[in-house]
């Protein structure tokens, strides 16, 4: 589905079609990037669902297509009918052989599953409503990554593959995650497929009276703004890079009607980190213990203290405690201390505009100095190069 029209140098404000059987606002943010820079004439129609939607352009001639091919028999008949190069932005359909650029869906399930594990998590699931080939991608990745770095493999719990139906009917999926989910063991990690997904898991988690996210802890993908932030616990999400995968997709688009030829394999996008906002903003342990003396230093993470006080605190002996606390996390008190005050340090350094100085202050480093070189030896790089980098 490559296409057998090529324009050259001396055609100039090629005509583009944008297919899309569903609306994605980066993507489309992306393609108009790379269409203004070029001078390109965009046709596009989006929303062309199966079952319905636009229609597609009858009569459209012109030197390329950029589409997202997925359960849409027209539009793939649609597609293969227009001989010009084609660019498909997704990977739902790989049974399709055409150029493909798409996100990383293995590498978002990893990433996921080191967001959690980095806060302690060690029980985690996944969640989808549907279970096609992305969704498979996403929680292999997830899984594989899971079960690597702690040794436990996470759960699926693809309501598509536990559904009889495989309907979205939320009133039964609620019935079956409160089944699901009440024996399992606590503080648990749900990484979603969607935000739109881990929207429907937070709302079953505040009405199943669970905490968000000291009991279980939620993160989606794509970073929707209008999700993530507008429910009642925040939601972190992984950022899909929609816009550089519209962009991207338009680039190879004009090598290819250029005539290029294409990769036989797609090229993967990987995403660019996790927006953490408060449905995983938290570092947990089953222990009871550990928790303890965690709630002593986040409660007391602008000052000045050590395992003395969190010893103090707890009423159990320096050498004991230091000893409980490598035999169950792996590491010291102090080092699980410094841990939590670089959460918080990442979170002030991405959700405000405070100086590095202040953000020292705020989070129990004697001055600037002493955050930069701590930062600089966990992160690989500055305070200030990570907050151009999670604000860009």
């Amino acid at each position: 589905m490559t296409g057998d029209r090529i324009y050259t140098n001396d055609m100039k404000n090629a005509a583009v079609l944008v297919l899309m059987e569903l609306y994605d606002h980066r993507i489309r943010q992306g393609i108009g990037h790379y269409a203004a820079e070029h001078n390109w004439y965009l046709t596009i129609c989006d929303g062309c669902t199966y079952g319905g939607g636009n229609a597609l352009p009858q009569g459209w001639s012109g030197d390329g297509m950029l589409v997202q091919i997925n359960k849409n028999a027209d539009l793939i008949r649609y597609v293969r009918r227009q001989h010009v190069p084609c660019v498909d932005m997704w990977i739902c359909r790989p049974d399709i052989p055409m150029p493909r650029i798409t996100g990383d869906q293995r590498l978002i399930g990893q990433t996921a599953a080191d967001h959690l594990i980095e806060r302690g998590f060690r029980n985690a699931v996944f969640f989808s409503t549907e279970y096609q080939y992305m969704h498979k991608l996403r929680a292999e990745g997830f899984s594989d990554r899971f079960l690597e770095k702690t040794g436990k493999r996470p759960r699926n719990l693809a309501w598509a593959l536990h559904s009889k139906s495989g309907k979205d009917n939320w009133h039964a999926q609620n019935a079956w995650l409160r089944r699901i989910i009440r024996p399992l063991p606590k503080p648990l990690g749900i990484f979603c497929y969607s935000d739109y997904d881990a929207a429907k898991i937070e709302t079953f988690c505040l009405e199943a009276g669970y905490s968000v996210p000291d009991d279980i802890a939620i993160l989606g993908v794509d970073n929707d703004p209008l999700v993530c932030e507008n429910l009642c616990v925040p939601l972190s999400s992984v950022r899909h890079d929609l816009v550089r995968v519209g962009y991207d997709s338009a680039t190879l688009l004009d090598r290819l009607m250029h005539g290029a030829k294409a990769s036989a394999d797609p090229i993967l996008v990987p995403p660019n980190g996790v927006e953490l906002r408060a449905s995983t903003d938290s570092f947990v342990t089953a222990d009871p213990l550990i928790r303890s003396v965690l709630k002593f230093f986040r409660e007391n993470i602008s000052r000045n203290i050590g395992i003395h006080d969190a010893s103090e605190a707890v009423c159990v002996q320096r050498h004991k405690l230091n000893t409980h606390f490598v035999r169950v996390l792996g590491e010291t008190v102090y080092a699980t201390l410094i841990r939590l005050r670089l959460f918080e340090v990442k979170r002030l350094l991405s959700q405000t505009d405070l100086s590095i100085k202040e953000i020292a202050l705020n989070t129990g480093f004697c001055h600037a100095q002493h955050l930069n070189n701590t930062f600089r030896r966990s992160e690989h790089c500055t305070p200030t190069a990570y907050r151009m980098r999670e604000k860009s």
